[in-house]
C-alpha cells in the first residue's frame, strides 16, 4: 500500500504534522477526493486547516480550491529543516514523537485553556513552531482557531 510521507505543496513554508496519513485517491489528489475516500475525519482536518490559513471568511471555497496548494501535510516524525518554516505539530500524542512538550520557559500558551502552545522567540516571518490539538472540532473549536490566527498568523 502506498503510504505518503507528505501531501499538498511539499515546498510550502506552512507544514502541518499529523500522525496518520490518509488513503490517497487516484488519479488526482483533490480535497473532494480526499474527503470521499477518507470520510468525515479528513473533512474536519481540512476544514480546520483551511480556517487557520484562510484570511477571508469564505474558508470553504479556500479549502476546496486552494488549501492543498498552500500547505503541506507531513506524516513523518522529524521537522523539515528549511528557512522560515511554520511548523504546526497536531495532537498531544504527536508532540512526544518530536520530543516536544510545552514547558513554561520554552513555550507560551496561545489560549486560556492551554490547548495550544507557541515556542518563544519566533514570529510568522522568521518561522513558528506551534503545538496544536489534533484537528477535531471538540479539541479545536472556532474560538481557538481565531485566537491562533489573531496572535500569530494575522
Amino acid at each position: 500500500k502506498n503510504v505518503p510521507q507528505a501531501i499538498g505543496n511539499l515546498t510550502s513554508r506552512h507544514i502541518f504534522y499529523l500522525p496518520n496519513p490518509p488513503l490517497l485517491p487516484s488519479p488526482q489528489l483533490t480535497v473532494d477526493a480526499l474527503i470521499e475516500l477518507n470520510g468525515n475525519h479528513w473533512r474536519k482536518i481540512l476544514t480546520i486547516t483551511a480556517k487557520l490559513m484562510c484570511g477571508a471568511d469564505d474558508w470553504k471555497t479556500y479549502r476546496d480550491n486552494q488549501l492543498l496548494n498552500d500547505v503541506c501535510f507531513n506524516f513523518g516524525d522529524r521537522l523539515k529543516q528549511q528557512k522560515s518554516n511554520c511548523h504546526y505539530i497536531c495532537g498531544k500524542n504527536h508532540w512526544t514523537k518530536f520530543a516536544l512538550s510545552p514547558t513554561s520557559e520554552e513555550y507560551e500558551q496561545c489560549d486560556e485553556a492551554q490547548k495550544a502552545w507557541k515556542k518563544r522567540g519566533q514570529d510568522n516571518d522568521e518561522g513558528l513552531l506551534l503545538l496544536l490539538p489534533y484537528p477535531d472540532y471538540r479539541q479545536f473549536n472556532n474560538k481557538l482557531i481565531d485566537s491562533i490566527k489573531t496572535a500569530y498568523l494575522g
